[in-house]
């Protein structure tokens, strides 16, 4: 008599899983860790469009999955990585104001299942998230796409119009946004600009520039 479909497939996820060595996630002890390979500007572009790291941070997430009818947990680590540049937006106000961050996180799965809900995220809600997280940012519009050859591929990149307080000066500003999967992470590009200042062409140098992982650095 042949196994019921359900339980057959449940015996191959367990099977699965405990080959990659996934005991303690299939019992519960332990969440089953996922690790984005960190998304860098190369030296050489940086220096070409003036931008400096002004940041790098390695968040972790835990969620809850559902595998084979139990509830386990997935850990994802990703990597973020910030870059500034100064520019004049009105006489006598000058700042950091040109802002170029991208984000990776694991496109995870665990026996064919999506783990990570960023993958499913459209170029729409990634802006919405970061209204929400930005302070003085909103009226956020949608303006157009274009192509950015950037990590192997012609990529394609969202600009929308907003408004955000920079300096004390209430500003129009452009945004720049693409999300792609590469290599096993989601990376998620955004730039952000005072809309007077002409940023478009560093943008894309700064989206030409990234490397996924980045390069070795050669010893000192």
């Amino acid at each position: 008599m042949s196994r019921p479909r359900g339980l057959a497939i449940a015996l191959a996820i367990v099977l699965a899983l405990a080959g990659g060595g996934c005991v303690g996630f299939l019992t519960g002890s332990q969440p089953y860790e996922f690790a984005a390979n960190a998304t860098e500007v190369d030296q050489s572009t940086l220096e070409s469009t003036e931008y400096r790291l002004a940041s790098s941070e390695s968040p972790n997430r835990t969620l809850n999955v559902t595998v084979g009818g139990q509830t386990r947990q997935v850990s994802l680590s990703s990597e973020v990585r910030k870059y500034n540049r100064t520019v004049t937006l009105a006489p006598g106000v000058e700042g950091e104001f040109a802002r170029f961050s991208v984000y990776s996180t694991p496109a995870a799965t665990v026996a064919g299942q999506s783990v990570n809900p960023v993958g499913d995220w459209s170029t729409d809600r990634i802006v919405r998230r970061l209204v929400s997280s930005t302070s003085g940012l909103s009226n956020v519009q949608f303006e157009s796409n274009r192509s950015v050859q950037f990590l192997g591929a012609e990529r394609t990149v969202s600009a929308y119009g907003a408004s955000q307080s920079m300096g004390g000066v209430e500003t129009n500003v452009t945004i720049h946004l693409s999300m792609v999967e590469h290599d096993g992470d989601n990376v998620i590009a955004v730039a952000v600009h005072p809309e007077r200042v002409d940023e478009r062409s560093r943008v894309n140098d700064l989206l030409a520039g990234l490397r996924h992982p980045p390069a070795e650095k050669s010893p000192s």
